[in-house]
């Protein structure tokens, strides 16, 4: 049933819907670290920080 051309397209579609899946799934965790990391890096100790670089 190898040579039969609609048993090969069946089997590329699983192949590609498996892959997007998979795709899916990393982009998906990649998204979650992205917003994870984007929390400000330091906190300001005072006000008087964040008006200097206001200014």
């Amino acid at each position: 049933m190898q040579n039969d051309p609609v048993a090969k397209a069946l089997a590329e579609v699983a192949a590609s819907r498996a892959w997007r899946e998979k795709r899916a799934e990393q982009r998906a965790k990649l998204l979650e670290k992205v917003q994870a990391s984007s929390r400000p890096l330091y906190i300001l100790k005072s006000k008087k920080q964040l008006q200097l670089h206001l200014q």
